[in-house]
């Protein structure tokens, strides 16, 4: 009996703390005057969140699974295509050892720049 309740508030414990769950939450917001097509933030060729499109003043929120990461450093990326055609490339931050060291991936996107930023909540 008591071995039985030992397993049972061990796996609730588990389950709480999403133990073995290895991801970022990847928020996108579009401060332009027009939509963005094909946006996508990946970790690795293997770990990628997509967006269709984001339309003006739009925040978006997905989860970017990271669980099929090799245990190696890297750094993410963000990638979209504008109205016009142009392509939007660009590398950020880190992760270490196919963990992020963060809780929030934050991504502004404005008319002149595109603004990145790891922490635990967007301003």
């Amino acid at each position: 009996m008591k071995q039985t309740l030992i397993v049972i508030l061990l796996s609730l414990f588990l389950n709480s703390c999403n133990f073995g769950k290895k991801g970022i939450d990847v928020l996108i917001e579009n401060k332009t005057k027009y939509t963005l097509y094909n946006i996508s933030v990946s970790a690795s060729p293997v770990s990628t969140v997509k967006f269709d499109s984001i339309i003006p003043n739009q925040i978006i929120t997905k989860y970017l699974d990271m669980n099929e990461i090799p245990r190696a450093d890297g750094s993410y990326n963000i990638n979209f295509t504008y109205p016009d055609g142009d392509v939007m490339n660009k590398s950020f931050g880190y992760y270490s050892n196919g963990w992020p060291n963060n809780y929030l991936i934050c991504c502004s996107i404005s008319e002149m720049s595109t603004y990145t930023r790891l922490d635990s909540y967007c301003e």
